[in-house]
């Protein structure tokens, strides 16, 4: 039983806030903990298929998870209320409703868009970080599909994951349409190649499909400036466009903290390898808000499995520490095991252990990624299938016996 009687505030819901609160919940005794979780909105948003709202093809409630729905029985208790600042020398946080006092701080305010300091980015272009911009890019997309009496083009700026996802998803949702002649996907990439960071093979594989479905890409094009309706390429290019959605690149999400703590140049909170701050040992930080590097000295990018990890190994460490007295001994470690990325409203292509994976092999281990993360919020991380979120040879091969069962019965409805 737990001898430590600690508040735990966790702020922000998204991949790493809400896993940390469920798996905790179940490691730590109610009656001596007490944990808080603080978000602006009352539901948790599956920000890996935001892109499908867009084009249409998921609705927005479809991908909004009550929140009281995944901590029903657990020992959370959910704050739903803007973030003012946070005040570390005085364990404080200011809330629109007023403040409130921690013992433990886990921050896990995500990223925002990052525009680069480009001359009309912020104002001329949309965003898609939420379940809400992706509403309005598909009401703008919707009214650009029923308009027939001209041409358009809709330009992504920003060749990343969110970037081809949405591309393809939108393209899909075009060329579904009786206005497809007339309507033109393009997607703008500064560097060389598509999806910066990925195998080269899983590039080419899905540039191949792009390029399938119509889609235009620009290599090597520097966005100059953006004025309405016009983007302005440092070549000289100008491309007209009817819809210009901005992908280029996030920033860590920008908290008021007083007195500062050590930050990323893009604003994304410098931890060491147990997720604490430089500054003060009670204060973490987790998911695409924390600037952590790896083995290798790079920064660990900012991706859901990697939050979910982190989140899953500090819960470990908090439960050791308050139910044994034990100091962390193990430094987080994650290797990159599995990436897939969505090509369509149901086409995946990826990476394995290092194997090409593409159609419904892709789409099964998508599913089994995401089943995996639903089951792991709702029981706490008591599911085998949690396994997938760790390192070591066990627990791999576990997962690898729980994905194969779960290809198995996938099999089995197919025939049925």
């Amino acid at each position: 039983m737990s001898t430590l009687n600690k508040r735990i505030v966790i702020l922000g819901a998204g991949y790493a806030g809400i896993f940390l609160s469920t798996n905790l919940s179940s490691k730590l005794d109610k009656d001596s903990n007490e944990i808080i979780l603080i978000d602006r909105n009352n539901y948790h948003q599956l920000m890996q298929e935001i892109h499908l709202v867009a084009s249409g093809f998921r609705t927005a409630d479809q991908l909004k998870i009550p929140i009281s729905s995944l901590i029903q029985g657990k020992n959370v208790h959910f704050i739903q209320d803007d973030i003012k600042r946070i005040i570390p020398d005085k364990n404080l946080i200011s809330l629109n409703s007023g403040d409130i006092k921690y013992d433990e701080l886990i921050v896990c305010l995500g990223s925002s868009t990052k525009y680069f300091n480009i001359p009309g980015a912020d104002k001329y272009t949309l965003p898609i970080r939420s379940i809400y911009d992706a509403s309005i890019i598909h009401d703008h997309i919707s009214k650009i599909i029923s308009d027939e009496n001209k041409k358009h083009n809709i330009v992504i700026v920003g060749a990343g994951a969110t970037g081809i996802s949405l591309g393809s998803a939108l393209a899909e949702m075009i060329n579904a349409s009786p206005n497809k002649g007339n309507i033109k996907v393009n997607i703008i990439e500064a560097t060389s190649t598509i999806l910066p960071g990925w195998d080269i093979r899983v590039k080419n594989k899905t540039e191949e499909i792009l390029k399938d479905k119509g889609i235009r890409i620009f290599h090597n094009s520097l966005v100059e400036r953006v004025e309405e309706r016009t983007l302005f390429l440092k070549d000289g290019l100008e491309i007209n466009s009817s819809l210009i959605i901005w992908t280029a690149g996030v920033r860590g999400y920008n908290i008021d903290i007083e007195p500062t703590i050590d930050k990323t140049n893009d604003g994304r909170i410098i931890v060491n390898e147990y997720c604490q701050t430089n500054q003060y040992k009670n204060i973490y930080s987790i998911g695409d808000l924390a600037a952590m590097k790896n083995s290798k000295g790079t920064l660990y990018p900012p991706l859901a499995q990697i939050a979910v990890r982190q989140a899953r190994y500090l819960a470990d460490n908090m439960a050791e520490y308050y139910i044994k007295g034990n100091e962390p001994k193990e430094k987080f470690d994650y290797e990159i095991k599995a990436q897939i990325i969505s090509v369509g409203s149901d086409e995946y292509v990826g990476l394995l252990n290092n194997y090409v994976v593409s159609g419904d092999l892709a789409k099964m281990i998508d599913e089994f990624t995401k089943q995996t993360y639903m089951k792991s919020l709702k029981t706490g991380g008591k599911n085998i299938s949690v396994n997938l979120y760790e390192n070591d040879f066990f627990s791999q091969v576990m997962a690898g016996i729980t994905f194969a069962g779960f290809t198995f019965f996938k099999g089995l409805e197919k025939l049925a």
